[in-house]
């Protein structure tokens, strides 16, 4: 293996204080240290659950502004989300970094690092350049649903379709390529000449109009990079330093833009985990960060081997989960709490009234509302959840989206918030102290529409995020009948993935919940007010 490539020395924006820095790096672990000091110019920090990855990345960051390493106004912090962005500026702040603040169209960044999403670095690049030139500078089509919808009909048709052209333009598939590729990749819940034939009179109407939608805007700024080495050129002058958050979570279209815009200079860092990576349905491709030694000589890789968030107990069950795989999960770096319990209910009724007692008896053990989250694979799931906590006067809330803040949806929550609900995929990124994961049934995990071997294995990597959402107390369910469709009850069956995590838990000791919720609500509030 090539040794790493050294940082080169340059003149930077300075933090306003060493001593912000020094306070943000305090305790760090010896591999966090690694990972922040590091003077290879090409970094890969492989970052498990709770192992600290957005404190290091920001930390890294500051730290090469503040050793002259790294131009502050050249540096440029990539994530998925606006909502990720802002935090990631937060603590950029927090750790000492100068941070250019977000501007609108036409507007001149303030001096500092800057952060965003890949999408808001390629429609910036996409204005510079007609700014440049004087080219037209590209229109974005508001909502592609709202096209596609004249295309199309009905509401169902078009959400699938809009679906089906999302994954392909991730995945940098035209209309011609798109049926093929499909069929390979196991995508035949809706016709795939159908779909070719709908995307390709999307592409034309966008045409017409004059405009470009996300994905396509993600598309243009790699063609423009790639066509052009004037405009690469002038691109790569003003983002030298490169980093990228949740690289696990990239898609080929995005990994296209990134590579052209890195040039021979290279200088990048990555944060990623293989076992999160939860979104090759949406075109997202894990192996993208497995292939970076292959694309980048003189790699350095650094493992971050302790899980912060999560207990032993926690760590165990979530790796249980998981099952063998490439690169081991962090161990747990705190100290012992409780055993996770798997428990088995009659029926879905039983199993969210059971959860709603057991959410009493945390928030009487001093867990706050907002402390507790109920997970499942899908929203249907969720809905009987909803009822049986509002029966027990349990304030609820949908927890917030990646782009919104949230707001309390179920009864007033009062001073000690809500308990949150979110399925598998919106609960990434997130953690509670005490977590309910329930509907751990075949046909939800995974999910039935998981025909191949890749798309079960990322089935099996969304329980082990699911799971790991906890940092103390974790209740696995499922319930042996459902009522589905129409309301007819269905005999279910445990996940196959349930047996290793009830091998690492303890069987539940109470499946019948009180029948009177009212009145242990009542009892809970009295014994809180003593």
């Amino acid at each position: 293996m090539d040794p790493p490539v050294p940082v080169p020395a340059a003149p930077g924006t300075r933090p306003a204080s060493d001593g912000a820095f020094r306070r943000a790096a305090a305790g760090l672990t010896e591999a966090q240290c690694r990972a922040v000091d590091s003077p290879a110019a090409r970094l890969c920090v492989v970052a498990g659950a709770g192992s600290g990855k957005t404190r290091v990345l920001t930390l890294r960051v500051a730290r090469r502004v503040l050793d002259g390493s790294a131009q502050a106004d050249h540096t440029l912090v990539c994530t998925f989300t606006r909502k990720a962005a802002r935090e990631l500026r937060a603590r950029l702040a927090a750790s000492g970094a100068p941070v250019s603040s977000p501007v609108g169209p036409g507007g001149v960044p303030a001096s500092g690092v800057r952060a965003g999403t890949l999408h808001q670095l390629a429609l910036t690049l996409l204005r510079r350049e007609a700014d440049d030139t004087g080219r037209a500078v590209p229109v974005l089509v508001d909502h592609r649903a709202r096209l596609l919808a004249e295309l199309v009909d009905g509401p169902a048709r078009a959400a699938a379709v809009d679906a089906e052209i999302a994954w392909a333009k991730a995945r940098c598939l035209g209309p011609a390529e798109y049926a093929r590729a499909a069929t390979a990749a196991g995508r035949d819940a809706v016709p795939g000449e159908w779909v070719a034939a709908t995307y390709a009179a999307y592409q034309a109407a966008l045409g017409r109009r004059g405009q470009l939608d996300l994905d396509d805007v993600l598309l243009r700024a790699g063609d423009l990079l790639l066509a052009d080495g004037a405009a690469a050129e002038r691109a790569r002058w003003r983002y030298r330093h490169l980093f990228v958050d949740e690289f696990q979570d990239v898609n080929p279209a995005q990994f296209r833009l990134l590579t052209a815009l890195l040039g021979e200079g290279a200088d990048l860092c990555v944060v990623g985990d293989p076992n999160q990576a939860i979104y090759g349905w949406n075109g997202a491709d894990a192996g993208l960060l497995r292939s970076l030694p292959d694309v980048l000589a003189g790699l350095e890789t650094v493992h971050l081997d302790r899980n912060h968030r999560c207990t032993p107990q926690v760590v165990a069950a979530a790796a249980a989960a998981l099952g063998q795989t490439e690169v081991a999960p962090p161990r747990s770096a705190r100290p012992d709490g409780p055993m996770p319990v798997v428990t088995a209910y009659d029926d879905e009724r039983a199993e969210a009234e059971g959860v709603a007692s057991l959410v009493l008896d945390r928030s009487a053990a001093g867990t706050a509302w907002s402390d507790q989250a109920v997970l499942a694979r899908t929203h249907d799931q969720l809905g009987v959840v909803r009822r049986a906590l509002e029966r027990a006067g349990v304030p609820w809330r949908d927890a917030p989206g990646p782009e919104s803040e949230g707001e309390a949806d179920g009864a007033p929550p009062g001073g000690r918030g809500a308990v949150e609900l979110a399925t598998f995929h919106r609960a990434k990124g997130l953690e509670w102290t005490a977590v309910f994961v329930v509907g751990l049934e075949e046909g939800y995990v995974p999910v039935v529409h998981a025909a191949t071997d890749e798309a079960r294995a990322e089935e099996r990597r969304l329980l082990y995020v699911a799971l790991s959402r906890a940092s103390r107390d974790l209740h696995c369910s499922w319930a042996r009948s459902r009522r589905l469709g129409a309301g007819r009850a269905v005999e279910r069956r445990a996940s196959p993935w349930l047996a290793p995590v009830a091998r690492a838990s303890r069987a539940g000791q109470d499946r019948s919940p009180p029948r009177d919720v009212g009145s242990r609500l009542a009892q809970l509030r009295a014994g809180l007010r003593r």
